[in-house]
């Protein structure tokens, strides 16, 4: 844009030359020319700005460490032409507050809609918001420039790449609500409790035969094992105490989400939280199966955190105290102080990722959490 500003000016400046020194009539209407355009589009780009419309589209996903295509829409339902558009396109993950800025410079053709790429990405998972806080509408020479309102927003989660700890629950014999359940949704392993009885077929165990009822309907009748479900687990991410290390932030999501796809996997039912440090609020979700968590993937993705404020655990404890429970897992950078007054309820496993080392706490790093976290007792 400046290169141009700069190609205008000198060459209005040879044109006023050639007319101070040859005395050229034609040299001065060029010159009067090169003025007007930019004046007349001012009155045009005032009208245009009320009329462009502007949309972002996003993949509703990507992967870590590549880039996605988003693309932005211009659309002039007008019969003059947007001669220079000018975004400022801003990405920010908002796990992180990772941003980045891209400038795109385009046109808008009369009653047409012009579409733009831009390739965006993160080395760490997140939801990705875009936005443009700034169009500009400028003349064909860049000179005169008039700021267009736009609101449109895109989001592009960068997913996680997660792992398989093997969760062990150790029964908890001082929690009076610590008791398991059976699932009416689908079979398990344990032979102690009935899911269903059908007929049989090739492949089942004669473990599985009902001799009882097979006798009576002379074929044989298996019954499926049921599973047990625990509704006594919560997974807590304190989003208090980080110190903005995106590596450390991007440890913990994946640790949490592929907690929480083991339990899942187990059966188990459980409720997963963290604290939203923007609003001081602690939210929570009851997970009984895997749609429902991959529902809430989203908004674990922008849980940003803080360094200091409110904590989690404190909120957990003043308003989410239906939440504790005898199985308590807590994951965090910084543990902070309130953590200590869970224990009254349940037994805690704290997982913390940083420099912090407690007893009793298991301690992971940004590069070697998969091997550190293979086998988890809760």
């Amino acid at each position: 844009m400046i290169a141009m500003k700069l190609g205008w000016l000198a060459l209005e400046v040879l044109l006023l030359w050639c007319f101070a020194w040859f005395g050229s009539g034609v040299a001065l209407a060029l010159a009067l020319l090169l003025i007007l355009l930019p004046l007349c589009s001012i009155p045009i780009s005032a009208y245009l700005r009320k009329k462009l419309e502007i949309s972002i589209e996003a993949a509703v996903s990507q992967r870590k460490g590549d880039e996605g295509s988003i693309t932005i829409k211009l659309q002039n339902p007008t019969v003059f032409a947007a001669l220079r558009v000018r975004c400022d396109v801003v990405v920010q993950n908002q796990l992180n507050r990772e941003t980045k800025k891209q400038r795109l410079v385009t046109w808008a053709a009369p009653k047409k809609v012009q579409k733009c790429s831009l390739r965006v990405g993160s080395e760490y998972c997140g939801r990705l918001r875009v936005w443009v806080p700034q169009v500009v509408l400028y003349d064909c020479f860049g000179i005169f420039g008039i700021r267009c309102k736009c609101t449109a927003v895109a989001h592009t989660a960068v997913q996680p790449e997660t792992f398989e700890p093997n969760v062990v629950l150790v029964p908890n014999p001082s929690a009076a609500d610590d008791s398991e359940s059976y699932s009416q949704e689908r079979p398990g392993s344990d032979l102690t409790e009935t899911f269903q009885l059908r007929e049989y077929v090739p492949g089942d165990s004669p473990r599985q035969i009902h001799w009882k009822l097979t006798n009576k309907f002379d074929k044989l009748i298996v019954r499926d094992p049921g599973l047990p479900i625990s509704k006594n687990v919560l997974v807590f991410w304190e989003r208090t105490g980080e110190t903005r290390n995106p590596g450390l932030i991007d440890a913990q999501a994946e640790v949490v989400i592929s907690l929480c796809r083991s339990l899942v996997d187990m059966g188990i039912q459980f409720t997963v939280g963290w604290n939203d440090t923007d609003r001081n609020l602690c939210i929570t979700h009851r997970i009984r199966e895997m749609d429902e968590f991959v529902g809430i993937i989203p908004r674990l993705l922008r849980a940003t955190g803080a360094e200091t404020g409110v904590s989690g655990a404190g909120l957990l404890l003043q308003t989410r105290p239906d939440a504790l429970c005898a199985h308590m897992i807590y994951i965090a950078e910084t543990p902070q102080s309130e953590v200590v007054d869970m224990q009254r309820y349940g037994h805690v496993t704290m997982l913390l990722c940083g420099e912090t080392v407690l007893d009793g706490a298991v301690c992971f790093n940004e590069n070697d959490y998969v091997s550190q976290l293979t086998e988890i007792e809760i």
